[in-house]
Order: C-alpha cells, then structure tokens, then sequence
C-alpha cells in the first residue's frame, strides 16, 4: 500500500533515484525486505529500486546547517512539515553533534536523507572531471564545487556579457539544490576574475 501511495503521487515527474532508510533493507521476519516489497511494486510502475539513504546522521546534519547559513538551500513553501520541523531540532545531550530522536522528526530525517544521498548522485553524474568532490568540500565546510558543460575542468568568464547568463550557461546540474551550490561557487570565482588587478610598481 505505501508503494503504491508513492505511485500514485509521483504521477509524471521523472524520479531518476529512490532512498530508504538503511533499516528497511533488513531481513527481519519476512522473506523479503521492506525494500525489496516496496521496490517490486515501484519497479513494475516504472519506478526505479530502492537504494539504501546515506545514514551519516553527524555530517548530514552539519551540511543541512551549512547549507542553511549560506543560503544554498531552497526549500519551497509546500514543504510545510519540513518548515515546520526543522526549528523543533535539537541536540542530543549524549552526542552533541547529533540531533536528538524525536516524534515529528521524519521530515528532517527525509530531507536530511535527500541532501546527502542525492548530491552523492548528482556528483556521480554531473561533476565535470578535474573537480574536487562535492559532498567533500560541502562536508569540510567548503562550497566549492561546480558542474561545468562540456567537460570543462574550470570557470570561464568573458567580459560584455549579463554574469548571470554566463554562469546559467556553465551549470548542468537541474536539481535545485545543487543548482543553487554551484551558481554560489561560481559567483565566488566571477568574483575573484573580475577584481581590479594591481599594477606592478615601476622603478624610476
């Protein structure tokens, strides 16, 4: 029933990955894993299997709030339980870098899942090569990484042209997110390309 939910609630979008919490891949007392029944169903939908979610809680958690800080995170106003949980976290006492376990924190957990999980994804798929990893310098504290078209291995910039225009056209990436990382990275370094350069000092 729940897979058939996600079914009917995906309805067109094209969802390339589908993450669950490594618990539900479990042989518990069935035969078959909560994964392995729910990906039969999505599968047979035209959905794609299970993946295990990255279960990092101490550095998703320091992403999240990384993320949040720099503003490279867009959370839309329908992700109302997410909006609305995300100020009810805490730490927890026995494990400050951990968030505490809570009734109601699903939504974090899920988006906490998506963040770390999904960007894994995007780096596998959209990192041009030459770039440090993603999740890496976003994990060390480090917005640094870009998508670039074309197999670049660095930023181009010319002058004469709107910044703005020039960077949409060197990120692939679609997801919002990381959309939204690498306009910021590259803003970083349109920054430093188009600062006024110092003349060297002539001797006389």
């Amino acid at each position: 029933m729940l897979a058939q939910a996600i079914v009917e609630r995906s309805g067109r979008e094209p969802i390339r990955e589908v993450f669950l919490s490594p618990d539900a891949f479990a042989h518990r007392t069935a035969e078959a894993s909560i994964a392995e029944q729910l990906g039969d169903v999505l599968v047979s939908n035209g959905l794609p299997r299970p993946a295990p979610a990255d279960d990092d809680r101490v550095g998703g958690w320091q992403w999240m709030y990384q993320l949040l800080e720099n503003d490279a995170w867009m959370i839309t106003e329908n992700c109302a339980k997410l909006i609305e949980g995300i100020p009810l976290l805490v730490r927890d006492d026995r494990r400050i870098e951990d968030v505490r376990k809570m009734d109601g924190d699903d939504a974090a957990d899920a988006a906490r899942y998506g963040i770390v999980s999904g960007a894994r994804w995007v780096e596998k798929n959209f990192v041009a090569p030459g770039f440090s990893s993603t999740f890496s310098n976003l994990a060390s504290g480090s917005i640094e990484n870009a998508a670039l078209k074309g197999g670049a291995t660095q930023p181009h910039f010319v002058h004469g042209m709107p910044l703005g225009e020039q960077i949409a056209r060197q990120v692939t990436a679609t997801e919002p997110t990381s959309r939204a990382i690498h306009f910021q990275r590259l803003e970083g370094e349109a920054k430093k390309f188009f600062r006024p350069k110092h003349l060297p000092r002539r001797h006389f």
